[in-house]
């Protein structure tokens, strides 16, 4: 058992009253490499994690049955994400069961993360006897983000662990940025932001793709042809894509004629349905508030 192993197993920390960035820092330095599990079938998670050592902590997202099929009993936190409402796994009664998954000694909490200014905070104190703390990363990402869309959890707490908790190895595991067979993508999210920062920071060494290969073939081909300026890589690249999107932009209007009649039934329905729960939830909220006197 190593150093740092010895003393997690004799004092293992938890979640439990962490509300600053320094808190956070302070709790995540304690582990040698930093595994985020993000929710997608694009993986094999069984073979990925026996690859790390005890001084890893794992870090799961809201409804982690999309990837664990059995208890996981190793070092864990769960990130319960907010929304206009708060936490889904509240509003839900999700929490218990996503808890069954992550029984034993080595769960260490829940970071309750707000990364949007819509989004409902949410008190540790509402996980109930739960180790949980919470974490506010909108300042963070206001700096950069694009403004017209929202950080997915992975992707804002992975950028933030590389420029906060330098010294551990952030280990990106499933963050393909494509959609499932199973599991749909949220367009609130810029994916291919996300994407190309993510990139960008693994090819800077500062954080692992699990089961991607780190070759860059454009680097490669700029070592191979070192007398062509390497901006001419870019522009060559930016060329093909700018006319590849082009053909896919033809075929998507074929296609958007094509389904017109489905889309016209599709909007009917819509239109149709029940409220959703998040919806009567919202609408309750600022009742309470207008009542209160409080801004909506």
């Amino acid at each position: 058992m190593t150093e740092l192993s010895a003393g997690m197993a004799q004092h293992r920390p938890t979640t439990s009253g962490l509300l600053s960035e320094g808190d956070w820092q302070q709790f995540f330095a304690g582990y040698s490499h930093i595994v985020l599990v993000a929710n997608s079938d694009e993986q094999n998670f069984n073979e990925i994690h026996a690859a790390y050592p005890e001084t890893t902590l794992f870090v799961f997202f809201n409804y982690v049955s999309k990837v664990l099929k059995a208890p996981f009993t190793r070092n864990s936190l769960l990130v319960a994400r907010t929304s206009r409402v708060g936490s889904e796994l509240i509003y839900d009664n999700a929490l218990d069961k996503v808890l069954a998954l992550l029984p034993g000694p080595g769960f260490t909490g829940v970071m309750s993360m707000r990364a949007a200014t819509m989004e409902q905070v949410t008190e540790p104190a509402e996980f109930g006897g739960v180790a949980a703390g919470a974490i506010d990363l909108c300042s963070y990402l206001e700096d950069f983000y694009p403004l017209d869309h929202t950080a997915s959890s992975g992707f804002a707490l992975s950028v933030w662990l590389c420029e906060k908790v330098p010294q551990a190895k952030v280990v990106l595991c499933g963050f393909s940025g494509r959609r499932s067979r199973k599991w749909q993508m949220f367009h609130i999210h810029d994916w291919t932001f996300e994407q190309s920062v993510l990139q960008l920071l693994a090819n800077s060494d500062k954080l692992e793709m699990a089961g991607r290969t780190a070759f860059n073939p454009y680097k490669a081909l700029s070592r191979h042809f070192p007398d062509i300026d390497n901006s001419n890589f870019v522009f060559a690249a930016i060329q093909v894509l700018s006319e590849r999107l082009e053909n896919s932009n033809r075929n998507l209007g074929k296609l958007i004629t094509i389904t017109m009649p489905l889309r016209v039934i599709y909007n009917l329905a819509r239109g149709l349905r029940i409220r959703s729960k998040k919806d009567r939830l919202v609408k309750q909220r600022k009742k309470q508030r207008a009542k209160n006197g409080e801004p909506s």
